[in-house]
C-alpha cells in the first residue's frame, strides 16, 4: 500500500475536486473516447467494411443470371411501304464448374475478415492504452507542477528568511544570492511543469475528443500489486496465444500462402497454370411481326473449358513474387513472435521494479522532508550552511519527482503488460478507476 506521506498531496488534489465540482473519472474518459476517438471509429468502419469481402469473392463461385432484349423497326425497300417491328429476348445462366483460383481467393477473403476483426479488436485495446495514458500523463504533470509549486514557495520563503538575517548581519551576502539562484531555478521548474500539464490536456483531448479539466486523482492508498499469475514464463505462454499482433501478423502470412495458390490457378484478370471449367445455359425468343417468320425459340446449353497455355511468362513470375510475398510475411511473423516475448518478460520485470522504485521512494520523500527540516535547524544555530539546505531542498524535490513518475509508471506499465500479453479490456479500466477518488470519499478527507 502507499504510506501516508503521500496524503497531503491527495488532499489537496481531493480539495481542488471537491470545490472544482465533478471530476470526470477513468471510465467516463474511456467512453468519451470509444464514442468520438477517430482513429478507433475509422477502425471500426474499416471492419464493417472487410465484412463484405466474403459474400463479394463468393459471388464467384455462384451462377451468374443475365437478360438481353431488343426490339428493331424493319422496312424493306422503298416500293413497299410496309413496316414492322421484330422483337426478341435471351436469358444467360452461367455457372463456374471449377475454378480453383476464385474458391482460394474466397478463402483468402474469409481469412481477411479475420485479419479485419483482429485489427478492430487492437483498435480497442489501444484505446484503452491510449485513454490511460493519457489520462495518468494529466495526473502526473499535476503532481509535477503541485511540487514544483511547493518548491518555489519553500525556496521563496528560505530566500527571504535570509535575506532579512543578511539586512541585520547574521548572514553573509553569498547565502542571500545562493538561495536566490536556487528560487529562480526553482520558477523556471514551474514554468516548465505548467507547460507539461498544458502538453498533457492537449494529449487527453486528442484521444477524447473534447477537452477536459478535473480528473479523479488516485486515492491515497491504492494498491501495489505483483502481477498475477506471478511467473513470467505463464505471462509470455498467454501472449503468445492471445497477442493480437502476433494474430495479426500469423493471419497474414496465411493470407499472402493463399495468395501463391491463387497465382498458380489464376484469375479473371491473371490466368494461372490451371484451367477453368465454366457451363452455360441460353433460353432465347424472338417474334417478327412480319407474319412471315413468326416466333422463334431457341435454347443451348454447353460447356466451356478456357486453358491459358502460355501468356508471356506472367504467372510464372506472378507465382514468384506472391512466393517472396508469404516469406516476407513469415519472417515479420517469426520477428513478431520474438519481440511479444521479448515485451511480456520486460513488462513483467518493469512492474516488479516500479513497486520497488514506488517503496523505496516514498521512503525517500518521507526521510528527505525530515532531513530538510533537520538541516534547516542547524543552520539557523550556524551548525550548517545555506548550501547543506539547498542541497536537501533540491534533492527533496527530485525524490517528488521521481516519486510522481514511478507512481504512475507502475499503472501504465500494468497495462503494458496486459497489452502484449493479449489480455487489456474494459475491465481494465474499471478496474484501476476503483483506485481513483470517489466522489463520496472526498469530503470526508482531512485537511493537511
Amino acid at each position: 500500500m502507499i504510506k501516508p506521506i503521500v496524503l497531503a498531496l491527495i488532499t489537496s488534489l481531493g480539495l481542488s475536486y471537491a470545490l472544482t465540482g465533478h471530476a470526470t473519472d477513468l471510465i467516463e474518459i474511456y467512453q468519451q473516447a470509444a464514442a468520438h476517438n477517430a482513429t478507433y471509429q475509422s477502425a471500426m468502419s474499416t471492419y464493417q467494411a472487410a465484412k463484405y469481402g466474403v459474400p463479394i469473392s463468393r459471388a464467384a463461385l455462384l451462377p451468374a443470371v443475365s437478360l438481353t432484349a431488343n426490339t428493331t423497326s424493319n422496312y424493306k425497300n422503298p416500293n413497299d411501304p410496309t413496316r414492322y417491328n421484330s422483337n426478341g429476348y435471351t436469358l444467360t445462366l452461367t455457372q463456374p464448374i471449377f475454378n480453383w483460383g476464385s474458391w482460394k481467393a474466397y478463402t483468402q477473403a474469409e481469412y481477411t475478415l479475420k485479419l479485419a476483426a483482429i485489427t478492430y479488436a487492437q483498435a480497442q485495446q489501444t484505446l484503452v492504452m491510449s485513454v490511460a495514458n493519457a489520462y495518468f500523463a494529466v495526473l502526473e504533470a499535476q503532481d509535477q507542477l503541485r511540487y514544483a509549486e511547493k518548491n518555489e514557495a519553500s525556496l521563496k520563503q528560505q530566500m527571504n528568511q535570509t535575506d532579512e538575517q543578511y539586512k541585520v548581519g547574521l548572514k553573509a551576502l553569498t547565502d542571500v544570492e545562493s538561495t536566490r539562484a536556487s528560487y529562480e531555478t526553482a520558477i523556471a521548474s514551474t514554468v516548465a511543469a505548467e507547460n507539461s500539464l498544458q502538453n498533457s490536456m492537449e494529449a487527453l483531448m486528442v484521444v477524447t475528443g473534447r477537452p477536459e479539466s478535473h480528473l479523479s486523482p488516485l486515492e491515497a492508498n491504492f494498491p501495489l500489486i505483483k502481477p498475477q499469475p506471478d511467473n513470467s514464463d505463464t505471462w509470455v505462454q498467454f501472449g503468445l496465444e492471445h497477442n493480437l499482433a502476433l494474430a495479426s501478423a500469423n493471419l497474414t502470412a496465411q493470407i499472402q500462402k493463399l495468395g501463391i495458390d491463387i497465382a498458380k490457378a489464376g484469375t479473371a484478370v491473371s490466368p494461372g497454370y490451371l484451367p477453368t471449367l465454366t457451363g452455360t445455359g441460353t433460353y432465347g425468343s424472338a417474334k417478327d411481326n412480319s407474319n412471315t417468320n413468326g416466333n422463334v425459340t431457341t435454347g443451348t446449353a454447353s460447356i466451356g473449358i478456357n486453358w491459358q497455355l502460355f501468356n508471356g511468362g506472367q504467372t510464372y513470375a506472378t507465382v514468384k513474387q506472391a512466393d517472396y510475398n508469404y516469406q516476407a510475411d513469415a519472417a515479420t511473423l517469426e520477428a513478431t513472435r520474438r519481440s511479444t516475448i521479448s515485451n511480456v518478460r520486460q513488462s513483467y520485470l518493469n512492474i516488479l521494479s516500479d513497486i520497488s522504485q514506488v517503496q523505496a521512494l516514498n521512503q525517500a520523500v518521507i526521510s528527505g522532508e525530515s532531513s530538510l527540516n533537520a538541516t534547516r535547524q542547524a543552520y539557523l544555530v550556524g551548525a550548517r550552511t545555506i548550501v547543506d539546505v539547498l542541497t536537501q531542498q533540491s534533492d527533496l524535490f527530485d525524490s517528488q519527482q521521481q516519486y510522481a513518475e514511478a507512481v504512475y509508471n507502475y499503472i501504465t506499465d500494468s497495462l503494458n503488460l496486459k497489452l502484449n500479453a493479449g489480455t487489456i479490456s474494459e475491465q481494465d479500466i474499471a478496474a484501476i478507476n476503483q483506485w481513483l477518488v470517489q466522489p463520496h470519499s472526498v469530503a470526508k478527507r482531512p485537511v493537511q
